[in-house]
Order: structure tokens, then sequence, then C-alpha cells
């Protein structure tokens, strides 16, 4: 006897969907963010503030990386729920249950 496993593909597409969403939006306040405070040392200098904002920027580099790579991830995990559907929809089309 064959258990038949049922996922539900549009809730997945569509988590992935929200998820991408809010990826982008905390990509951009973080972006935000380290650019303000980027900026409030423009006026500053010395060594301390020239590491401070080198630091400030490596981790804006890094926060845009992990973004990139979490959106990526998630177009991945779309993409196999899109791949999984075609192939439920042509294996059952073939077996002759559609």
């Amino acid at each position: 006897m064959t258990n038949n496993i049922h996922v539900n593909m549009d809730g997945v597409v569509s988590i992935v969907d929200t998820t991408i969403s809010d990826i982008n939006e905390m990509q951009n306040e973080v972006n935000t963010a380290y650019s303000s405070l980027i900026n409030s040392l423009s006026d500053a200098s010395g060594e301390e503030v020239d590491a401070l904002r080198e630091q400030l920027e490596t981790e804006n580099n890094l926060a845009i990386a992990l973004c990139n790579t979490l959106a990526k991830f998630s177009e991945s995990i779309r993409f196999a729920a899109s791949e999984f559907t075609e192939l439920d929809s042509t294996g059952a089309s073939q077996m002759g249950n559609k």
C-alpha cells in the first residue's frame, strides 16, 4: 500500500513570496540605518572614526550579502516548488489520474 504525500505548493510559493518581500524590505531598512550612521560620521575625523566608518561599511556589506543569500535561497525554494508541481502534474497525467 502506498501512502500519498500532499504538499500545498501554492502555500509554499505564497510563503516564499512573502519571505522574499520581507527580506527586500529588511535590506532597505538596514541600508538606510547604515547610511545614516555613516553620514553622521562624515564631519568627524581621526583614526578611531575612520576605523568605525570602515567597520560600518563592512557590516553593511555583510548585511547586504546575507540578504542576497537569503533571497537566492528563497528563490531556489520557489523554483523547487514549481518543479515539484510540474512533476506531480506530469506524473499524474501520464498515469491517467488527471
